[in-house]
């Protein structure tokens, strides 16, 4: 993701006009990339899937006017927006975009064999691989275990050699380019990560099944039986792809994170399940109707009631005050810091200086010794930490929400008040030995004397 963010910063950097309104962000190439880069690999997506649906023909019932559902539902399901809604450079939206020609070509060559989507899909579960070890590894061991690939009998020695030098190919650039690091943590950082998982959004359980509809529409309840019906003609091959929908489905019950992958497998279903009706006419009806509860979700998206929009105006407020907080932060001499885990990959960003903490599990001993710091209730604990990983700035934000998660992933409540509420005085102890600013709402930068 990291390459496709520069790659497009490149491009953007030749063709960004100069002068005009537009000519003010000429020097923020960079920034316009990560902006830009998840919403471009959205409309990707859509276009994709909308080409690889209106070629889809089996033995006469799929007809090529399901393109345009399979893209409206696309561009219109929640999950797949939020992974490639604008400003957010997160890697889901590439994912999508490999898993999507992945998935495409499987369908594919189950119903006719093909070098060219051998290659297509050989590359794309490479590149997937290559961008995540996690979504990439489960759907395609789940494909081998279903017999979807390449275990049919129809497949000729050829097609599997192509398929399988496809997918070596980014996989081997991965390693040639980034290396493979394979760390298991210690039993202190996984009973730490577990809690830290705990506070995650996207790693919690849907909070009901009827969510799903909001997401795909009413035809997911009756794709299951649909599918069986399918399946006395098109044999074991819809089987696969229902076995697929139903296990995607549990992992997203389970996760919320799986929401966007599941979503996928139903955009692949949905030409089976659109050639049941008899005319194009009345598929077209049946869709539209489905998808009720996709626009009553946007409605209140869109529309939201007056607590929501007082959250999303305190949220918005936060990051426009992290932006001013990490532009304090700025100096040419290396200064590292510290703050709570969520802000600190912003932060970083915009001031230029490393974090302890970050937003990935990779670095769950940053984040621990983040948790560690604003629970501190003894100064040469605090010292401790501070001087091991070399910080010279603090930040301070929301006490109580850092008290709250610090407590979730340590597992123990302070016995005192905490320097997470400290860190607010306007004069701190000398004792604590830091300094800085006062008079400030949101973010306190203070530095370590």
């Amino acid at each position: 993701m990291d390459y496709a963010i520069v790659a497009l910063e490149r491009v953007l950097r030749v063709l960004w006009p100069e002068g005009g309104r537009l000519g003010v962000l000429r020097d923020s190439t960079l920034d316009l990339a990560g902006a830009l880069i998840s919403p471009l690999l959205g409309v990707l997506l859509s276009v994709f899937l909308a080409m690889w649906s209106a070629g889809i023909q089996r033995g006469g019932r799929i007809s090529a006017s399901a393109w345009w559902a399979v893209a409206l539902l696309a561009a219109l399901s929640p999950p797949l927006v939020h992974a490639t809604v604008f400003g957010r450079p997160d890697h889901q939206s590439l994912l999508l975009l490999l898993l999507a020609v992945a998935l495409g070509a499987e369908q594919r060559m189950q119903s006719a064999p093909s070098l060219r989507w051998a290659w297509g899909g050989g590359l794309a579960w490479g590149g997937a691989l290559w961008v995540s070890l996690y979504e990439p590894l489960v759907l395609l061991g789940a494909v081998f275990l279903m017999g979807l690939w390449p275990w049919r009998p129809s497949w000729t020695l050829r097609e599997r050699a192509h398929w399988a030098a496809a997918l070596a190919l980014p996989l081997a650039s991965g390693w040639f380019v980034d290396g493979i690091r394979i760390v298991r943590p210690d039993s202190v950082w996984t009973e730490a990560l577990k809690r830290w998982a705990s506070t995650i959004g996207e790693l919690q359980k849907v909070a009901s099944p009827e969510t799903i509809s909001q997401w795909t529409g009413l035809l997911v309840w009756v794709a299951p039986m649909g599918l069986l019906w399918l399946a006395r003609r098109e044999g074991r091959v819809v089987l696969g792809w229902l076995a697929m929908l139903v296990l995607t489905a549990g992992l997203t019950l389970w996760q919320v994170r799986w929401s966007p992958y599941f979503v996928l497998v139903f955009l692949v279903c949905l030409p089976f399940l659109l050639s049941i009706a008899a005319t194009p006419l009345r598929a077209g009806v049946v869709f539209t109707l489905s998808l009720w509860p996709v626009v009553t979700e946007w409605e209140h998206r869109i529309f939201p009631d007056a607590q929501t929009f007082e959250r999303r105006y305190m949220e918005r407020s936060e990051r426009l005050n992290a932006r001013l907080a990490a532009e304090r932060m700025r100096s040419p001499e290396r200064m590292p810091f510290i703050a709570v885990w969520w802000q600190s990959p912003a932060l970083a960003y915009w001031s230029g200086q490393p974090a302890v903490a970050g937003s990935g599990h990779e670095g769950i001993s940053g984040i621990v010794d983040s948790a560690r710091f604003f629970l501190c209730t003894e100064p040469l604990e605090a010292r401790e930490i501070l001087e091991r990983r070399g910080v010279r700035l603090v930040v301070a934000s929301d006490s109580a929400r850092a008290v709250e998660n610090s407590v979730a992933i340590l597992g123990h409540l302070p016995k005192e008040k905490p320097l997470a509420e400290r860190l607010w005085q306007s004069i701190l102890p000398g004792v604590w030995g830091l300094q800085g600013e006062s008079n400030v709402t949101t973010f306190r930068v203070l530095r370590v004397e």
